[in-house]
């Protein structure tokens, strides 16, 4: 019979909680970690047996024995609180603004819908009546701050939307004593002066950038097959000279994926930016008719891995999104997190992408609707339904990512009945955030032992489960 994970609490004799504890194979090895404790330790065999005998006293005395009884008390702790599940009124992480979802560009791999968008764009009362909505929902829960995240198409495709808004939001924070926050995604084709708008009013820019000339623009043409390269780099010096942290997002293919490393190093030197997100590319029927395919996900994971360690010792931070070991969460992305997301036509969603990207996976996004008269009107049992399904996820039950990468995209990875099988995803996410844990615990050469040899990172990546009680570890 299946249980969730945390429904799970095997006990022996005495008090031992088998929840939240992962064995993971590395290299003749195994990390053993617990995210919901905080504590990860790289051992021998001879260490997990002990940990498994000990709580029916069959665990060996000795000097071995007696160094491991302290890794033993710390799995002993209770177990931090889960993310609860959000309940009563809607309480928005963030007001999400899509001003159009035309866009300037023609990118070959692009999963948001531009290509085939309309040229609609929101109304500049709907605009400003939206952040009437998220100023006034914060004051009232005597909140400090409230943000306003704008996506696309390019978002400043519709920039009296966006001018609208970052004012409106400005003058209302002021009035009522809270800050406002904003952040873009952003292709960074535009003027000067809106760089300079951008760099002096929001707080953060994501900024999609691929590489250099020949990568870049073999990615993310122009609507005339014209490269976009010249006006993104422009861009890109012009808000790494201004006060918005710059984050850089890249898009990562099988063509890119070995110059990981060179493309990371020159970004720095050129730009500067805070942080360089890695992405790997979603296959589109725009993508595959272009011949752009996906990273091998083991190669990716290495060059990742290589990647971040290059960064580091610049001193820039490096990110793939599912693989973030600080803090312990059950959404991947703004879904579950009552994120409202208001799109031309009035809808407001939980999700960014292309309606027709959802619904054919059968999910249905929509939390409510804004009408003609400015009120918004939200449909709690559809926000209850999302709160509900971050935590429906088969495939993650077993696996010791499940609180850190969250099973990623409910879209494009972990829709109702996703496969149970490790997919791509799962493999690069699964090796990057093992190599994260031996980073922080200072084993440089046994995550360079792991990287260099194909056969152990399959065998890590393809377990079926790590949960330490179900392996077969001194019970043969």
């Amino acid at each position: 019979m299946n249980h969730k994970i945390d429904d799970m609490h095997f006990q022996n004799e005495g008090s031992f909680e088998w929840t939240d504890i992962y064995a993971v194979p590395v290299s003749g090895s195994f990390l053993l970690c617990s995210p919901r404790r905080a504590i990860s330790a790289l051992v021998n065999r001879k260490a997990i047996e002990y940990i498994i005998e000990r709580p029916s006293g069959k665990g060996k005395a000795g000097p071995e024995a007696d160094k491991l009884q302290n890794l033993f008390d710390s799995l002993s702790r209770p177990l931090s609180a889960i993310p609860s599940e959000r309940k009563g009124p809607i309480n928005p992480a963030f007001l999400g603004i899509i001003p159009t979802r035309r866009c300037n560009l023609s990118c070959l791999y692009c999963d948001f819908g531009a290509g085939k968008a309309s040229d609609d764009q929101m109304d500049l009362r709907m605009a400003a009546k939206a952040v009437d909505w998220i100023a006034e929902t914060a004051y009232h829960l005597r909140q400090d701050a409230f943000e306003v995240h704008f996506f696309g198409g390019e978002p400043f495709a519709g920039q009296e939307v966006i001018e609208v808004a970052v004012h409106r939001s400005r003058a209302l924070a002021q009035g009522m004593g809270m800050a406002a926050r904003f952040e873009v995604a952003t292709n960074g084709v535009f003027s000067d002066d809106v760089a300079c708008f951008v760099g002096h009013y929001f707080d953060t820019a994501v900024l999609s950038f691929d590489g250099p000339e020949e990568v870049h623009d073999r990615n993310r043409p122009g609507k005339r097959s014209q490269g976009s390269f010249a006006r993104v780099a422009r861009t890109a010096s012009l808000l790494s000279r201004s006060p918005v942290d710059l984050c850089f997002r890249m898009c990562v293919t099988r063509e890119s994926v070995g110059k990981m490393e060179t493309i990371a190093r020159w970004f720095v030197e050129t730009f500067q930016p805070l942080i360089i997100n890695f992405e790997t590319l979603e296959p589109t029927s725009e993508s595959n008719e272009a011949g752009l395919r996906p990273p091998d996900p083991y190669d990716f994971a290495e060059h990742y891995v290589r990647s971040r360690r290059v960064l580091k010792d610049l001193g820039i931070h490096a990110v793939y999104a599912s693989a973030v070991t600080g803090e312990i969460r059950h959404s991947f992305c703004p879904v579950g997190k009552d994120a409202a997301i208001l799109s031309p036509d009035g809808r407001v969603s939980s999700c960014y992408l292309f309606r027709k990207s959802w619904e054919k996976r059968g999910l249905d996004m929509d939390i409510g609707r804004f009408a003609d008269d400015g009120t918004m009107h939200l449909n709690m049992e559809s926000i209850g339904k999302l709160r509900s399904l971050v935590k429906d996820k088969p495939r993650c039950e077993c696996c010791f990512c499940r609180w850190t990468c969250a099973g990623g995209c409910h879209v494009n990875h972990s829709y109702p009945g996703s496969p149970l099988q490790r997919t791509d995803f799962c493999i690069q996410t699964r090796i990057i955030t093992a190599c994260s844990l031996l980073d922080d615990l200072g084993m440089e050469q046994e995550m360079e032992k792991l990287l260099s040899d194909r056969a152990t990172m399959e065998a890590l990546a393809l377990a079926p489960s790590d949960r330490l009680n179900d392996t077969n570890i001194g019970r043969g």
